[in-house]
């Protein structure tokens, strides 16, 4: 059996889902048509390191949704996929564009759709919210819900494993 740090070593690519994983899934709808979300900054910090150790981020999310493709501006991640709820052709997508197996992939997801991507990739991720046929796929359940800083809890864990951790410590 394959460990969490020996699979999280070969990581060259990660995607997260957005809905339940980067927010707590919840969306503020006012008199505006449009909806908000809320983004925890600490998964922020781990997209940057990630980038900063040239593994890039992808955001694949169900939903169309400008608050989305604002944070993926705002964080400079190139690859912003909204309303996509087939995922496993993004996913393919990525592998060719980036040159990469599956196994050399992360996915960060909490429910349903994301399972084709989990089922494939070399290290499936969730929060401890995700629903339960999410959570028997993954190789980690980070033990925070969505929305509290997961991204940043599967960023540290890619980082350690390929050794880059004490650099970013010392970073500050």
């Amino acid at each position: 059996m394959t460990s969490i740090e020996e699979r999280a070593r070969a990581i060259r690519l990660v995607c997260t889902d957005v809905d339940g994983v980067l927010t707590t899934g919840a969306l503020v709808y006012g008199t505006d048509p449009r909806h908000t979300k809320v983004f925890h900054v600490r998964d922020g910090a781990g997209i940057k390191w990630l980038q900063r150790f040239r593994i890039p981020v992808a955001f694949i999310s169900g939903l169309d949704s400008p608050a989305t493709v604002h944070r993926a501006w705002d964080l400079k991640v190139e690859d912003c996929f909204v309303g996509h709820l087939a995922k496993k052709p993004v996913l393919d997508q990525l592998c060719a564009k980036y040159g990469l197996a599956p196994e050399e992939v992360a996915h960060v997801g909490d429910d349903l759709a994301d399972l084709p991507l989990l089922n494939r990739v070399g290290l499936a991720c969730c929060p401890r919210d995700a629903v339960a046929e999410v959570r028997a796929a993954c190789h980690f359940v980070v033990p925070v819900d969505g929305g509290a800083g997961v991204f940043r809890a599967v960023a540290e864990a890619i980082l350690r494993a390929q050794g880059h951790w004490d650099e970013v410590v010392a970073s500050y």
